[in-house]
């Protein structure tokens, strides 16, 4: 009798054990939205600060450091654009809470550190939304490889992968990437 007590007092804790390992306290995964996040345009500035679709980084301007902003633009979709009706949930509208910046260089330059930064932006289904972001940080042009560039000849370049993280208002995540190439030089001096 005691053993079978055990028995089953053993498959009790397997079981709570073995549901409990299945349940899992992440958000969601992009898999489970029913809407597609995507970058639909990057927005740099060019030398003379025009806009253009790669961004020219100064290293120092006139003696200080600035921030490099770019402009993006994410619009949502849904993934089966099926009529809804009498219109689309609330549900399937996106909250973007932050973004990463990660360089990498296919020539081998060395680049500035990655960064992070946070939002609160809403993006609704079939609209689009534009975010100003910092794509390079003041402080990266202080430290090295940025501040060995000041006074200088020599230009690194490098591409800024952008990865937009949210989530629909369903608690799925949702998460669009998109890149640009950033030019870093000293450029009052070339």
């Amino acid at each position: 009798m005691k053993r079978t007590k055990n028995s089953l007092k053993i498959t009790a804790i397997l079981c709570v054990f073995f549901f409990l390992l299945s349940c899992s306290n992440t958000v969601g995964t992009d898999d489970k939205s029913s809407v597609i996040l995507t970058v639909t345009k990057i927005q740099g500035a060019g030398l003379g600060g025009d806009d253009a679709d790669y961004l020219v980084s100064d290293v120092q301007t006139g003696g200080g450091y600035l921030t490099d902003p770019l402009v993006v633009t994410l619009e949502v979709k849904l993934k089966k654009p099926e009529p809804i009706l009498p219109g689309t949930s609330y549900k399937t509208s996106v909250m973007i809470d932050r973004y990463t910046v990660t360089y990498t260089s296919p020539e081998g330059a060395p680049v500035p550190v990655a960064l992070e930064g946070r939002l609160a932006v809403v993006c609704e289904v079939d609209a689009s939304v534009d975010v100003e972001i910092v794509a390079v940080r003041a402080e990266a042009k202080a430290v090295p490889p940025l501040s060995l560039l000041e006074g200088t000849l020599n230009v690194y370049w490098a591409v800024a992968e952008i990865r937009f993280i949210g989530h629909d208002l369903d608690g799925n995540v949702v998460e669009a990437t998109g890149y640009i190439t950033v030019y870093f030089a000293d450029w009052a001096d070339l």
